[in-house]
């Protein structure tokens, strides 16, 4: 996968508060038809400018904007000032590849596809300065990369590789790994408490 900067997409509570709003909105008779159309689909669209993050998978830089970590943790102004320099981050990944090859019965030319599954996952904490402006409050954090090299383990399932039945012949040799699925996320954790902040 690309290591671009991504921006998250409208977190559920986001949306459930807008889809209350509206609905009051429309219950009272305000807007009706293609009016109320355009209001739903300016809510929609509005949550997703105002979020502030950006990361990159790679080095593990980018930035997060106070907004977006105290709606994943639910706190107000004064508790992300006072709570800012102990809030962690960390950056997730899991990729499933797989390779297929083909053996082929010489008695009857039956032809039998054979796979292999890995599944390779990748964790690492990211270092982190608050960015304040200039009456010192917190506007946002620096992720400024890895602290220390992200650890990464492998499991596979499924037979050995260019692997046969008995007596079958191999016709088609595995090819490379192909990627099936590829997920990431980049949370943040204050105490016990670990929240997402992105999946891209």
């Amino acid at each position: 996968m690309a290591a671009d900067a991504f921006i998250p997409a409208l977190s559920q509570q986001d949306a459930l508060i807008r889809a209350w709003i509206l609905g009051k909105i429309m219950n009272k008779g305000i807007l009706t038809g293609v009016a109320a159309t355009a209001f739903a689909a300016t809510l929609a669209l509005a949550a997703p400018a105002t979020a502030a993050v950006t990361f990159n998978q790679a080095t593990g830089e980018g930035f997060v904007g106070k907004g977006d970590v105290q709606l994943a943790f639910g706190w107000n102004n004064s508790q992300l000032q006072s709570r800012a320099t102990d809030v962690k981050f960390a950056a997730a990944s899991e990729t499933v590849t797989e390779v297929s090859w083909v053996c082929t019965n010489p008695r009857n030319e039956n032809t039998q596809e054979r796979e292999r599954t890995t599944t390779t996952s990748t964790s690492g904490v990211v270092s982190a300065v608050t960015r304040d402006n200039k009456t010192r409050q917190v506007t946002g954090f620096n992720l400024s990369g890895y602290a220390g090299d992200p650890t990464q383990t492998s499991t596979t399932e499924g037979n050995q590789l260019n692997s046969c039945p008995t007596n079958w012949t191999l016709t088609t040799p595995a090819g490379d790994p192909v990627v099936v699925s590829q997920t990431s996320e980049l949370t943040a954790t204050y105490g016990t408490v670990t929240v997402i902040l992105a999946q891209f």
